[in-house]
Formats: structure tokens, C-alpha cells, sequence
């Protein structure tokens, strides 16, 4: 009889690493528990990951260990109060740039302009409304992001090569005040505001219909606008909608001021992009606090998305497409990722490769070659988030990095990327002989599958040859390649 072949031994497979959706960081700071209980039911947990503190102390421990993104702070604490909390907050280098919201009784009015001066971002009043909530801490989130990602890149610009850092002359400040515009039909509210405003640094201009107020918007510049729900000639709503038709890019920070106290209308404010909901009548302190906090977000914004005009001249910038260079891309993805060790965020990285390149050039010449760099550098940035980073690499290869990006997130991001490039008419005009012009891309993701800035570059080439391998104009992520034996995860 014949032996039975012996059973091979079942095949074991490289289990993939969880893909752990990345969530923003908030700090509870309340000694009452019921009302963090609160706070944390209206926090979504999926969304947020949440810490809780009792007291100030405790508050100022975790602040320095876990640097949360946002932290909500009441006044009254057992030991160090609120106003003390903030004050050592904003004194630490680690901690100084995490927006402090308060969220406390109307009735602590001096303590709470005490909070503001002492360097607290924004303050809410209890009971907190869900809506307004959320609106401040998503507000405060970009802030926070807009503030780190313009010190990181500060910092990119002046680390050498050996990695000394070398002081950066300081632009002067644009001495324009920023511009108000308060859209009101109801001379007594608009007199009153005008009065809270007064002592602020700003230039505040006051219109009172809806089609006054998209034709000073759409004539010269205004940074943020005041808008009343209820005007003569249509609605607050109306105007962000036909703003958004004719221009959807404009970046003027808009609250909307109301009587109107309903859920449905500040649902309809989330829903248009609204900045902020304040309910009439308007306390000063809350008016002026909401307009300094979206004006630094404003301006940290315009400042992220100017350093391109700062750095023009300099070493920084690849001559053909106007884009980051190889040498600022390397330095701003190690103190990227030093920053995302120490702050527990992810970052993605994007390779891009222009498939047959070569044939363009040859067909057409170097001139059109670059013409098409270009153009694709242009998409690429319009396609990306303000916090985002495009460089060149190397002749044809792009490289862009995705802070606080996911793994869904990243590959959301390539997705995009790739459909825009699809859909450019980078060829308009050459020889009919080209093709569409497609790319390979390569994704990689830190920390879910590489724990250092070199290894998140090696995946992300990686990824991308195998792209081009398998046929171009497509992207390859995570779980497509095998890893080499001395690493496979099991």
C-alpha cells in the first residue's frame, strides 16, 4: 500500500497591520464629572481621541506628555485654576502653541477676559450648545495645524544640509489692519457691535443688504465678515451660497450673527462652511474672542501660503516648476516626522512619476517637457491641503507630504491626485501623436507601515517602481509588495 503523502504545513500569511484611523486629540479639563461626562458624549469617540483631567495639575501633566491638539479648560479648578493653567501652558515651548478653549459660566465675565489675556484662544459658555462645539474645535484644529506646520517649514528653510540651523531673516509684518465687514439692516445691533469692535486693531466697514455685501466682497479684499441671517433682500445663507457659485475659493472667515436661536440654522451654517454661529443679543467679550481667534487663523493660513513668495529667491525652490526641491523636501519630511514621533500624529507620503517622459521630450524638446512639469506641479498643489507639501525629486518625480494623514486619508489623496491628472489636458497643443499624459504613484504611510522618515521614503519608492512595473498609471499603498524575509510581519 501506498504511503499518504505527508500534509504540507498550512501557509502563513503576513497579517496586515491594522489600518488605525487617525483621530485628533482633546483634553477634558473639568472637575465636575458630570460635566466632562457631557463634554465626552458630545465628542464623538470614533472622531476624537479624549482625555480627561479633574484639576489643574493633572491638566498640566498630561498637556506635557500627550500635547493633546485642543484642550477645554475650565476656570474654576481645585489648586491651579484655569487662568493659571493657560498662563504655564502658553510659557512652555512644548505647550504654547495647543489652542486653549474655556468653557465655563456666563457669569465669570472677568475671569474669562482675565483667560483671554493671559493667552486662551476662544471661550464657550456652559451649557455647551453641540453644534457650537464642535464648530470651535474644528476652528481650533486648524488653527493648530496652520501654526506647526509654518514652524515646521520655517524650520525646513533654515537647517542646512548638516543639519545646523541657521537664522532666518524675518519678513516685515503687513501693516494693513485686517478688514471687517458687518452686513446688518438693524441700526441698533449694528451700533452695538460697532461699539465692541471699536478698540480691536481692525478697519470695520458696514453695509446692510445681502447684494451690498457680495459686491464689496467680491471688490477688494475682506478678511472676515459679520453676516446677519434675517436681511431686507435675501438671506445670511443666501450670500454664502452665491459666493461660494461665484467664487469657490474665496477664503474670507464669515460668522454668522442671528436671533435666531434654532438647531436647524446653525446645521445650515455647518453645512455652507460657515466659520462661526454667534446668537444675538452678542456679548462683547464673546464677539471679540471669536473674531481674534478667526483672524489668526486667517493670517497663520495666508502666512502658510505665502512662504512660497518668502523663499522665491533662495536655495528652497526647484527653478523649473516653482515647487519645493529635493534638498527642502528631505530636511521638512525628517522634522516632520521628528514632530509626528513626539505629537503621536501620522504623516503620508506620496512618490509621483511621469510614465514615458522621455518620449515627450523627444517628441517635442526640453521646452515642452518643462511646460508639462509645470502644469503637473500646479495640479498637484491645487489638488492638495494647505498643510500639505509638493516637491520635485528628481527630473519627472514629485513627491507630495500629507501631515495628520491616515492610511484611508493617504490613499484618498492619491486617488485624487490621480483622477486631476486624468482629467488635465497636459498634451494640449503637442504632438498628436502623445498619448494622456498619466502617472505612476507610490504610497506610504508613517507610523502603519514605516517608523522613520527613511523608511517612509523607501516604501513610498518602492511602491511607486512597482507601479511602474505592473503597468503604469496606477497606484500602489500598503499590503501590495512582500516584504523582505528579515522584516516580514507575522
Amino acid at each position: 500500500m501506498a504511503k499518504p503523502k505527508p500534509k504540507k504545513p498550512p501557509r502563513v500569511r503576513a497579517k496586515k497591520k491594522p489600518s488605525d484611523v487617525y483621530r485628533k486629540r482633546v483634553l477634558i479639563v473639568d472637575d465636575e464629572p458630570t460635566s466632562r461626562r457631557l463634554l465626552v458624549k458630545i465628542l464623538s469617540k470614533d472622531k476624537y481621541q479624549i482625555f480627561q483631567a479633574g484639576d489643574g495639575n493633572q491638566a498640566l501633566e498630561i498637556a506635557a506628555r500627550d500635547r493633546p491638539d485642543v484642550i477645554l479648560l475650565d476656570i474654576i479648578l481645585p489648586g491651579c485654576n484655569g487662568i493659571e493653567v493657560t498662563r504655564r501652558l502658553k510659557a512652555e515651548a512644548k505647550t504654547k502653541d495647543i489652542p486653549v478653549v474655556f468653557v465655563t459660566c456666563m457669569d465669570g465675565m472677568i475671569n474669562q477676559l482675565t483667560g483671554l489675556e493671559a493667552g486662551a484662544e476662544e471661550y464657550l459658555a456652559k451649557p455647551v450648545n453641540r453644534v457650537e462645539l464642535l464648530t470651535r474645535i474644528q476652528s481650533m484644529l486648524q488653527l493648530k495645524e496652520y501654526r506647526d506646520q509654518l514652524a515646521i517649514r520655517r524650520q525646513a528653510e533654515g537647517s542646512s544640509a548638516d543639519g545646523v540651523q541657521h537664522e532666518i531673516p524675518i519678513a516685515k509684518p503687513d501693516l494693513k489692519l485686517p478688514v471687517v465687514l458687518l452686513v446688518e439692516d438693524n441700526e441698533i445691533d449694528a451700533r452695538v457691535i460697532t461699539s465692541f469692535l471699536k478698540e480691536m486693531p481692525l478697519r470695520l466697514e458696514t453695509v446692510s443688504t445681502g447684494r451690498e455685501a457680495i459686491s464689496r466682497i467680491l471688490a477688494e479684499r475682506i478678511d472676515l465678515m459679520l453676516l446677519d441671517i434675517m436681511l431686507p433682500d435675501m438671506t445670511g445663507f443666501d450670500v454664502c451660497r452665491h459666493l461660494k457659485e461665484v467664487d469657490p475659493v474665496q477664503d474670507t472667515e464669515i460668522i454668522i450673527v442671528s436671533c435666531l436661536h434654532d438647531m436647524e440654522s446653525r446645521l445650515t451654517s455647518l453645512e455652507l462652511g460657515i466659520d462661526d454661529f454667534l446668537c444675538k443679543p452678542i456679548q462683547r467679550l464673546e464677539l471679540t474672542a471669536r473674531v481674534r481667534a478667526l483672524l489668526e487663523k486667517k493670517f497663520q493660513r495666508r502666512d502658510l501660503l505665502a512662504h512660497f513668495r518668502t523663499v522665491r529667491e533662495s536655495a528652497n525652490l526647484d527653478a523649473v516648476t516653482g515647487v519645493y526641491n529635493q534638498g527642502y523636501f528631505q530636511r521638512f519630511l525628517d522634522l516632520e516626522i521628528q514632530r509626528a514621533i513626539s505629537e503621536g500624529y501620522p504623516v503620508g507620503l506620496l512618490k509621483l512619476d511621469i510614465d514615458d517622459f522621455g518620449v515627450y521630450n523627444r517628441l517635442r524638446g526640453q521646452e515642452a517637457g518643462d511646460i508639462i512639469l509645470k502644469e503637473l506641479a500646479q495640479t498637484l498643489r491645487g489638488n492638495a491641503r494647505d498643510v500639505d507639501l509638493v516637491s520635485r525629486c528628481t527630473e519627472d518625480e514629485f513627491a507630495v507630504v500629507l501631515p495628520y494623514a491616515d492610511q484611508q486619508g493617504v490613499l484618498r489623496a492619491a486617488r485624487k491626485i490621480e483622477q486631476a491628472i486624468l482629467l488635465s489636458d497636459f498634451l494640449k497643443g503637442l504632438s498628436s501623436q502623445m498619448k494622456i499624459l498619466t502617472c505612476s504613484i507610490g504610497a506610504a504611510a508613517f507610523p502603519a507601515d514605516a517608523g522613520t522618515a527613511d523608511e517612509l521614503l523607501q516604501r513610498a519608492d518602492r511602491r511607486l517602481s512597482l507601479a511602474k512595473q505592473r503597468g503604469k498609471n496606477q497606484v500602489c499603498f500598503w499590503g501590495e509588495e512582500p516584504f523582505p524575509k528579515e522584516t516580514a510581519r507575522l
